[in-house]
C-alpha cells in the first residue's frame, strides 16, 4: 500500500518524543475490543493527521492495523487512535506511519501543544545563545 502525506505541516522532533502504544484487535460482534500489552516507542515526527514512530518491536501491519498511541507533546497527556499504514526496518528498529483518526478536537490539541512546545524551545535557544554572547 502506497502512503502519501498530503498535510499542511509536519513537525520533526529534535529529540524523539517518548510514547507508548497498544495494538487494538477488534474482535467484532458481541465480544469487546482486545488490546495488546503496552509497548515503548518514540515519535519521530507528527502532524495533526498522523505520526511516524520507531520501536524495537516488529508488527505485522497486515494483521493488526489499529493502534492507540499515548504521549505528551508539551504537558498534556494525549491518547490517540490511528491506523498503521506503512512500515520499514532501519538500523534502530522498525518505523511505522500512523494515520490518526480524523477528530478535529485531537488535531487542534496537537497543533496547540506543538505551538507551546516550539515557543518554549525557541526561548531556550535564545537564552543559550545570549549566554554565550555575554562571554
Amino acid at each position: 500500500m502506497q502512503y502519501k502525506r498530503n498535510e499542511y505541516f509536519r513537525y520533526t522532533f529534535g529529540e524523539p518524543c517518548e510514547a507508548t502504544f497498544r495494538l487494538i484487535k477488534d474482535t467484532g460482534g458481541d465480544r469487546p475490543t482486545e488490546f495488546s500489552n503496552k509497548g515503548k516507542c518514540q515519535i519521530i515526527d507528527i502532524s495533526p493527521n498522523g505520526l511516524r514512530i520507531i520501536t524495537e518491536l516488529s508488527i505485522v501491519i497486515e494483521l493488526l492495523k489499529v493502534i492507540e498511541v499515548n504521549f505528551i507533546i508539551d504537558e498534556t497527556p494525549l491518547s490517540m487512535i490511528g491506523e498503521l499504514v506503512w512500515s520499514k526496518k532501519n538500523v534502530n528498529g522498525f518505523e511505522y506511519g500512523v494515520r490518526l483518526s480524523g477528530n478535529q478536537n485531537n488535531e487542534q490539541k496537537i497543533v496547540n501543544d506543538l505551538k507551546v512546545r516550539s515557543r518554549k524551545e525557541m526561548e531556550l535557544k535564545t537564552k543559550n545563545v545570549s549566554r554565550f554572547d555575554k562571554k
